[in-house]
């Protein structure tokens, strides 16, 4: 038997949510099918793999569950919300979600689908439920899981608290001589006994300049800048945080460049409120790094929202004119990547409010080295 993914409440309450959204649009039910969706509405780490294994809400709030009978205990977990049918290995799967969504009084009408469905699946679904019409109901998903609710909010903001103490292990082992993996294993051995997954992502030098670069087997040098991406898991959502720390003395163009990125991450988050459009937070970072002389550098977007994925709407990113609402969670990242040199990020999480926004706090400070404030 699984555990739930998420707490039972936050499933309760995404469903709830989920079928009042449901019942002005006409559509019987929506299949869920992406692993995060799973998690949303069904409160399942399982998910599709070869053989179909999704779920169905239905305008009534009611939830199913379709998955292959050799599977069915590992959704012993969500029987208390959801209905399991279950398929054998000789039989049509569609055709069993077309009985289980019967017998959850959703034999007629329109039907929505997870927008992240595979191609195939949503054909043979359409096959099995014809002539009733398909429809991409990704839209509506997406509005449940895009403004947090108060129980989400406090979820998140113990998951900041629990991830941002990896940057103390980073900071007691920086120097000269240590590796990107050993940084990158020791945070991971410290989160290990918690039973939290992490995910840290360490890059030094020249290889903290391609944002993303995997963690690699460089030693740090004197005057490196160290840029340490965390991901942890926590109840099933999601905390991003990025620190840059400095090994000794950095160049004065360095020093600049931290400037930089921190002066624009302060005027985007001063920004951010709601009704800004999500480009404007964007446009706003941007603008202060070019004015700084590093504008070619500043190569992504200045943030995405978290919650039960690390990336997910809404994206702060030129072109997306977006409002911000409250309840809204996003990163705000901006930085600075020099080729064959140096880079710079900084990443904290907001939570839009009423008035403005408040950016989620522990006991970690955002500049972790003196010497690149100096």
């Amino acid at each position: 038997m699984s555990a739930v993914a998420i707490p039972a409440p936050l499933v309760r309450e995404h469903l709830a949510r989920l079928a009042d959204l449901l019942r002005p649009t006409g559509l019987a039910a929506v299949v869920v099918f992406h692993p995060s969706n799973m998690r949303a509405f069904l409160g399942t780490e399982w998910s599709s793999s070869d053989r179909l294994l999704c779920g169905a809400v239905t305008c009534a709030g009611r939830a199913v569950a379709v998955c292959p009978a050799f599977e069915r205990p590992a959704l012993d977990s969500i029987a208390d919300w959801t209905h399991v049918a279950t398929w054998d290995e000789h039989e049509d799967p569609y055709a069993t979600l077309v009985r289980a969504l019967a017998d959850a009084d959703a034999a007629h009408g329109p039907l929505g689908v997870d927008g992240r469905m595979w191609v195939d699946g949503v054909e043979r679904l359409a096959a099995a439920v014809a002539p009733r019409p398909v429809r991409n109901a990704e839209a509506l998903l997406r509005e449940v899981r895009i403004i947090k609710s108060p129980t989400e909010l406090d979820v998140l903001r113990e998951a900041h608290r629990r991830g941002e103490r990896a940057f103390a292990v980073v900071a007691e082992l920086l120097r000269p001589g240590v590796s990107e993996r050993e940084l990158c294993d020791a945070v991971t051995a410290r989160f290990a006994p918690e039973g939290l997954h992490v995910v840290p992502l360490v890059q030094s030098g020249p290889n903290a300049a391609v944002p993303h670069s995997p963690t690699g087997a460089r030693r740090l040098v004197p005057g490196d800048t160290v840029v340490v991406d965390s991901v942890i898991t926590w109840q099933g959502y999601c905390n991003d945080l990025t620190r840059t720390f400095a090994v000794g003395e950095p160049p004065a163009r360095v020093k600049a460049a931290y400037r930089a990125v921190r002066t624009a991450q302060l005027a985007a988050i001063a920004a951010a409120r709601p009704g800004v459009p999500c480009s404007r937070l964007d446009a706003i970072a941007r603008g202060v790094i070019a004015e700084a002389g590093f504008g070619p550098y500043f190569v992504h977007r200045l943030g995405h929202g978290i919650g039960l994925e690390g990336h997910e709407p809404p994206y702060l990113v030129g072109g997306n004119d977006e409002p911000l609402r409250p309840g809204m969670v996003c990163t705000v990242e901006p930085g600075i990547y020099v080729p064959g040199a140096f880079g710079i990020r900084i990443e904290d999480v907001i939570i839009i409010t009423e008035g403005g926004c408040e950016v989620i706090r522990g006991t970690l400070a955002t500049d972790v080295s003196a010497a690149l404030e100096a």
